[in-house]
């Protein structure tokens, strides 16, 4: 989901200085030649909004921490950033795929090594996996939830991995080849707990908690520290966590003893650092940027990129524009009884003027959508209805649902339990996000208009991750990061993600959308399956556990002396590790 936080610190000591300030200080930068040959070196300073939750892949499902951590562990296949199509990495091919989708087995590359220098083998495979399906590992939720019918995974010998489900799933390689990077079981089992269950026990959650390995497993590996100490975040990627400050940056260095070379485009690392500094207020990660301290800023609110931004001033810097693989939406918890009512959220859906927010907050840089399905994808369902902007029949809706003002105190009202409700909510934002602010003063002001009570409560990153998990909030601002394959919507919209700090945040619970979901998993013909998906969409559209609002088209920014920028469509949607600044224009030591 997506999504990020600092204060801009004065880095006074000359070890730290050296991030941000040792070096060529003069920003003039005459605008490079397309072409040249890719040289080695200088850091890339890339803006992130907040910390990350965390850097360890099964533990931490943020956009922000995927980005970082993509550069430390790598998967048994790779997204390629230009086709989108899943390739062989760590494995040496594809999977060998049984008839009756049921068993993968990967070989592995014998030339893979972690950072530290050790071997990358089967074991290692069978350790992640183990790792994933731990129940008790109440933080590996959002992840483990494409894993329910993996019931085996066994290790012929070093470099072949076999996997076995116990019925089908149509986006099978994907998950068990690209969706988990491989983990070092040295590092991160050093106990050999992994060894005290089986995948069986894994399955079963009584088992799971009779089983003093899984327990104390879960527990070491669930651990704060097991999401960002340096001395465990080892992977096999392109890049090694160098140090991470909270609310300053996490520092990357180049893995100059990295197995694959350059061999996979996607892992070339011309860099010698990627820095991800934290400024956690987008006018002053622009000023940063002007003073030179920051090279990129992947997203940067449209009316401050318009107004604020004259690259005539700061002639060092390039505007640009992408579009990203993500849509922003309003989520209404359905656990709260006021938005139970499936009319009630429908009514607030026809309040949201998404073309005025788009004009106005967005100016232009967003294309509506009502769906969770990526746009370009063909299961897209382009007929489904849009909730117009229509006062009106909100009110009817609201009328249908039981809302009056009964005691004509201007705010709409309810009898809910035996008890009158006012229909007065708080509507969550992430810190930092002035775009979701504006939107949610909008709404409020919008709202107030048909008898609406809303209070709008900005609040740290990892507050908002917290409450979103553990439901505790009326509604929230949020997005979530889509990906090239076919989509699975499992992990939002099942029933079941939304006990034990799943990603079904606003707790949908709808029987028909559940059996939609479970046989989309189980259809390997295309046709049924997007059949099933667009029933899917129309059963979303008609609940509205989200009032869908748009696809982001991102406004950028970057130094022009940062060459080999170009942008794709998997998330997240750049690839830092190509870019590179010719020797003259390098700037940190």
């Amino acid at each position: 989901m997506k999504l990020f936080s600092i204060q801009r610190v004065a880095l006074c000591a000359c070890a730290v200085m050296a991030l941000l300030s040792c070096n060529k200080s003069n920003n003039t930068v005459h605008d490079q030649a397309v072409g040249g040959t890719p040289e080695k070196g200088d850091w890339i300073i890339i803006h992130q909004l907040s910390d990350p939750e965390g850097l360890n892949p099964i533990t931490t499902s943020d956009a922000g921490a995927r980005n970082v951590f993509s550069k430390i562990f790598e998967p048994l296949l790779d997204v390629d950033y230009a086709t989108g199509e899943l390739t062989p990495n760590i494995a040496t091919a594809m999977p060998t795929l049984s008839p009756d989708h049921l068993t993968y087995t990967f070989t592995l590359k014998k030339n893979v090594t972690f950072s530290d220098g050790k071997p990358l083998s089967a074991k290692d495979v069978v350790f992640t996996l183990k790792a994933v399906k731990n129940p008790l590992l109440i933080d590996g939720a959002a992840l483990r939830n494409y894993y329910e019918s993996l019931v085996d995974v066994t290790a012929p010998d070093d470099y072949t991995v076999v996997m076995t489900l116990n019925k089908p799933y149509f986006i099978a390689d994907a998950v068990l080849g690209n969706n988990v990077p491989v983990f070092p079981k040295h590092i991160f089992d050093p106990k050999n707990l992994t060894d005290g269950y089986t995948f069986a026990e894994t399955n079963s959650l009584d088992k799971a908690q009779a089983n003093a390995s899984m327990k104390e497993f879960a527990e070491w590996f669930g651990a704060a520290e097991r999401k960002r100490d340096v001395k465990t975040m080892i992977g096999s990627g392109p890049y090694i966590l160098e140090e991470w400050r909270t609310g300053e940056f996490i520092r990357l260095k180049r893995n100059d003893k990295y197995w694959n070379g350059s061999n996979n485009p996607n892992t070339v690392s011309y860099p010698d650092k990627l820095v991800y500094k934290t400024v956690n207020d987008r006018n002053t990660a622009l000023t940063t940027m002007k003073n030179g301290d920051l090279d990129f800023i992947e997203y940067m609110p449209p009316k401050l990129y318009v107004e604020s931004l004259d690259t005539t001033a700061v002639p060092f810097l390039k505007k640009t524009s992408y579009i990203y693989p993500v849509y922003s939406y309003i989520g209404w918890n359905a656990a709260r009884p006021m938005f139970a009512d499936k009319r009630t959220r429908q009514g607030l859906s026809h309040l949201v003027d998404r073309d005025r927010l788009i004009k106005s907050i967005a100016l232009g840089y967003a294309k509506p959508t009502s769906s969770p399905v990526d746009f370009h994808r063909p299961e897209f369902d382009k007929d489904l209805p849009v909730y117009d902007y229509n006062p009106e029949k909100a009110k009817k809706l609201f009328a249908e649902a039981g809302w009056n003002d009964s005691d004509g105190n201007g705010i709409l009202d309810k009898v809910i339990d035996g008890k009158k409700v006012e229909f007065s909510f708080t509507f969550m934002v992430n810190q930092g996000n002035e775009m979701r602010q504006n939107i949610a003063i909008i709404l409020r002001d919008e709202f107030k208009k048909v008898g609406i009570d809303v209070k709008v409560q900005p609040i740290d990153w990892s507050v908002f991750l917290e409450n979103s998990k553990g439901h505790q909030f009326d509604a929230y601002i949020g997005a979530w990061v889509q990906d090239p394959q076919p989509p699975d919507l499992f992990q939002l919209f099942h029933s079941s993600q939304i006990a034990n700090r799943g990603s079904n945040y606003v707790s949908f619970n709808n029987k028909r959308a559940d059996e939609l979901i479970e046989s989309i998993r189980l259809e390997f013909d295309t046709q049924k399956r997007t059949a099933m998906l667009k029933e899917l969409q129309r059963v979303i559209s008609d609940e509205q556990p989200y009032t869908f609002l748009w696809n982001v088209i991102n406004p950028a920014v970057h130094h022009k002396r940062i060459q080999g920028v170009k942008f794709y469509m998997p998330r997240p949607g750049y690839n830092p590790n190509e870019w590179w600044v010719p020797k003259g224009m390098q700037k940190y030591n």
